[in-house]
């Protein structure tokens, strides 16, 4: 596989993901709000420019989406204790309870299945299983 194959399937994949995860009463999540999401969940209590950081997203974006976030109760802010000047970033646990533990806990079965429209039965169950396969190795040998 060659790099620009990885990054097609990456982004095939992150529309599925997309997709499995989305509520169709709500606005579609984009792939540039998602990977802030994400990088909140994983480093709670963080500054936007250290969002915007590690998500490579233009810091206006990050700063942007956070407060419409905020707005939207999936963000809580605070200021920084060290820099008043500073809002430190995190996710409502209550948000968290009801939304990402229910949406991360749908299957890909019928999303992948959409997104593979000419593909049987078989073959969606093979990439189900090779999908999981590679994620078991990630999580087992990758970096946090």
């Amino acid at each position: 596989m060659r790099g620009f194959e990885l990054y097609r399937l990456a982004r095939r994949l992150r529309e599925v993901a997309l997709a499995t995860s989305a509520d169709p009463s709500e606005y579609p999540v984009s792939a540039g709000e998602l990977a802030i999401i994400e990088d909140v969940s994983r480093h709670p209590a963080s500054p936007i420019r250290d969002i915007a950081q590690r998500t490579r997203l233009a810091q206006s974006l990050v700063s942007k989406t956070v407060a419409l976030m905020r707005e939207g109760g999936i963000f809580i802010t605070e200021t920084d204790p060290n820099d008043g000047r500073k809002s430190l970033v995190s996710v409502d646990p209550q948000a968290r309870m009801e939304v990402f533990a229910e949406r991360g806990a749908r299957t890909i079965t019928s999303t992948l299945a959409e997104a593979l429209p000419t593909a049987d039965a078989e073959t969606l169950a093979r990439m189900e299983r090779l999908l999981a396969e590679a994620y078991a190795i990630v999580q087992e040998h990758g970096q946090a």
